[in-house]
């Protein structure tokens, strides 16, 4: 008897099926924390039963791409911090190292990424034989452990055209969500229950959107990265009119949202990012459009309440906001110190906030939540891990931009570029990226789409070889 005809086999709908039963948990878990219980007896069900294991392996996958973005909505009340996300990462390993199908020569492409990412974590967990705090180097590790899976997730599923395109299509609805809850924020005053928001009450923070994410500069970012990916889909539309016009409305009501959110580095990023896609795209004929648009556009601007509006928020998120930059400044001359002290080696994975804080009261301060963030990703990790944790960490992004313009792949589209600079702007502007996986995953989504292009290009190259050499055969 044939006993592959036995094995169970998934239909599309049936890993739909999977997918909507895990966030499902998670909704529920939400509410009431038991139903998380639930993931374990399923998995252990769909193992015994010899579920093919690289169906379940899909269906997680496609889990946790949903479940990174909306992180703490689908955690335990009062637990933020354990959500559907981190339950599904060792459930996805486990399940990873019982297929036997584990697709490994793929991977060699990107070698020299995951080097640089083993490195950086060697480096992080090494530190903490010098570290003050072992628990906040541990809860450092731990989130550079992360952003090493959620890599290692993208290169190993993000294997073809196909996957890239559902992926993108899954962004693409998140992003236009994340709009309407943006817009409705704007208009109502009203905010999700974990939005600092409700927290910080200023002026100006009720209409102030936060979206699905904390604070207004962390949104202002999301939606700033997800852009590109998200202009770059509807652009490509087969429906190329309907596509465009998704683009214009995405586009307009984008800038609006994110200058809504005072975000200095949100409004410069986005605003590079859709001149320089506009232009791919449309080229000359864009200087005739800007040409035709441009009185319209500074009629509404001057004569309009809302435009008065928009230039107003423009006007005071760059120029009364130099107690701010001051502020930063001190911050940056702080964080070269403490790495200077360390003689570059760092004070240990983590602890640099508390040093930071210790520094600023001008004495330790031993609760917590005594601790102060660095607003700059770069140095604070000169002071926790060293110029090597530094250098290893740098090289993911360096690597990238290397093959990136040695590739010939901006003539097709700007997409990784747009994400490579935004990551990075985010990098000097928000309190912290360590924790912000929406960033970690976009800018592996990136390498992805340049590793998939130069797959093709080596394709490519390969068959015009076979082509040369048959037909040097024949002719002989």
């Amino acid at each position: 008897m044939n006993t592959n005809k036995l094995s169970f086999s998934f239909t599309s709908f049936q890993k739909v099926l999977v997918t909507i039963l895990l966030l499902s948990i998670g909704v529920l878990g939400a509410i009431q924390p038991i139903f998380y219980v639930a993931i374990v007896p399923i998995t252990l069900f769909f193992v015994i039963t010899k579920l093919n294991l690289c169906d379940l392996l899909v269906s997680i996958w496609w889990t946790i791409v949903i479940a990174l973005f909306f992180g703490a909505y689908l955690s335990m009340p009062g637990l933020e911090s354990i959500y559907l996300f981190r339950f599904l990462l060792p459930m996805h390993l486990v399940v990873l190292l019982l297929n036997q199908d584990f697709k490994i020569s793929q991977l060699s492409r990107y070698r020299p990424y995951f080097i640089f990412l083993i490195l950086y974590l060697l480096t992080s967990l090494i530190s903490l034989f010098w570290a003050d705090s072992i628990p906040l180097g541990f809860r450092y590790c731990y989130f550079v452990f992360e952003i090493c899976y959620l890599f290692f997730l993208c290169f190993y599923h993000l294997d073809s055209k196909k996957q890239m395109k559902y992926l993108t299509q899954i962004i693409t609805i998140i992003f236009m969500g994340s709009l309407v809850l943006g817009l409705f924020e704007i208009l109502t005053g009203w905010h999700m229950r974990l939005s600092a928001s409700n927290v910080y009450i200023t002026t100006t923070s009720k209409y102030q959107p936060t979206g699905i994410l904390y604070n207004t500069n962390d949104f202002a970012l999301f939606l700033t990265i997800l852009y590109p990916v998200v202009a770059h889909y509807l652009l490509h539309m087969k429906k190329l009119r309907t596509g465009i016009m998704l683009y214009a409305v995405a586009t307009l009501l984008t800038s609006y949202v994110i200058i809504s959110t005072y975000s200095r580095i949100g409004m410069l990023a986005f605003g590079i990012s859709a001149v320089i896609i506009f232009f791919y795209r449309f080229r000359k004929q864009g200087l005739a459009i800007i040409f035709m648009m441009f009185p319209v556009g500074f009629l509404l601007l001057i004569l309009t309440s809302f435009g008065e509006k928009m230039i107003a928020i423009v006007h005071s998120a760059f120029t009364d906001k130099s107690t701010s930059t001051l502020a930063r400044e001190n911050l940056y001359t702080l964080l070269f110190r403490i790495a200077k002290e360390s003689n570059f080696l760092g004070i240990g994975a983590g602890n640099v906030p508390k040093k930071l804080n210790a520094l600023l009261l001008g004495y330790n301060d031993d609760d917590a939540d005594a601790y102060t963030t660095g607003h700059n990703f770069w140095l604070e990790t000169l002071g926790n891990v060293g110029f090597i944790g530094l250098l290893s960490c740098g090289m993911i992004f360096a690597w990238f931009i290397y093959q990136l313009l040695g590739s010939g792949y901006l003539k097709f589209s700007p997409t990784p570029l747009l994400i490579w600079m935004t990551f990075i702007g985010a990098s000097i502007a928000l309190s912290t990226i360590l924790e912000k996986r929406f960033l970690w995953f976009i800018l592996a989504m990136g390498i992805c789409m340049l590793q998939e292009r130069l797959k093709e290009d080596k394709h490519s190259e390969t068959n015009r070889q076979n082509k040369k050499t048959n037909t040097n055969y024949r002719g002989w």
